[in-house]
């Protein structure tokens, strides 16, 4: 550090020189700083109608998990994964007796996406969050009505970060912006997980994930960043003219108003994963004939 500039020690004449705020507490918040979002600040009730069987069944019959994503999908759920729950994933520091894990996914309307933050915005994402949950735990019941062991994480809750685990589960990869980004439905989708007693669950090899090129692709991007009221979404130059993002949580506004911007200006919401896919695969021959 040289008069409140970070000087990197590398030669390269295109390394910039990034100017440090002042090193205060609001501006450079630390992970324990209080949230503003509201984001899993709700206590939620169990919703479940069925209780749990004494003795639940461990082994899924041949067609039952077909029959179960059908029946998820008649009632508006988009996307289904499995993976299992790992204590890196939870927030909460509750047990959890099933690690297997059903993640879904529902399509957020556009109504939700294009409302002016504020307290109609947030009626309309609270909403949501309870139309979800009530499906998640009614998915639930069924399950348990075929002799399966449930537990449900409300999409609305703080018990597991739904962002990774989703993740895990081979349904899209994390942006830059902190919010899943799916083919199907690009960053536009709330999550929830039932936790079930089913051991042969079709879990997701997720080690060689298809979608990993997403954070490049955010970094040449960062149209989230620009347009993000509070600027939650801090965008900073790194050495060799590359670009970092910063999430600053306690700023967001996307629950407790309704914002909804970083998702509306998202090129995987306006123009579709597969135009960006077709873009940044371009981009990525130019770059390649250019090294050459």
């Amino acid at each position: 550090m040289e008069n409140g500039k970070y000087r990197c020690s590398c030669e390269d004449t295109e390394c910039v020189d990034e100017l440090v705020e002042d090193d205060k507490t609001e501006d450079n918040p630390s992970e324990d700083d209080e949230c503003g979002c509201a984001c899993g600040d709700v206590k939620r009730p169990d919703e479940s109608l069925i209780t749990n069987p004494d003795k639940p069944k461990i082994i899924a019959e041949n067609n039952f998990i077909k029959e179960f994503e059908n029946y998820a999908h008649l009632l508006g759920i988009k996307i289904i994964g499995y993976t299992l729950l790992t204590s890196d994933l939870m927030i909460e520091d509750k047990f959890i007796q099933y690690p297997n894990t059903i993640v879904l996914a529902m399509k957020m309307d556009k109504e939700v996406i294009n409302a002016t933050p504020g307290a109609e915005a947030k009626k309309l994402n609270d909403l949501l969050y309870e139309k979800f949950g009530k499906l998640t735990y009614k998915l639930s019941d069924y399950l348990r009505e075929n002799g399966f062991a449930t537990e449900v994480a409300h999409p609305d809750s703080g018990l597991v970060n739904f962002s990774p685990l989703a993740e895990k589960a081979g349904l899209g990869f994390i942006g830059k912006s902190g919010l899943l980004i799916t083919p199907e439905l690009g960053p536009r989708l709330k999550i929830s997980a039932i936790f079930v007693s089913i051991t042969n669950l079709p879990l997701k090899d997720n080690s060689d994930n298809e979608y990993s090129w997403i954070p490049d692709y955010c970094d040449k991007c960062g149209k989230c960043a620009k347009s993000c009221p509070e600027n939650a979404l801090i965008q900073r130059k790194t050495c060799f003219g590359g670009k970092e993002m910063e999430f600053v949580q306690r700023l967001c506004i996307g629950c407790n108003q309704g914002c909804a911007y970083c998702i509306a200006n998202c090129p995987f919401y306006k123009k579709g994963y597969q135009h960006v896919k077709n873009k940044f695969d371009k981009m990525a021959v130019r770059l390649m004939e250019k090294q050459n």
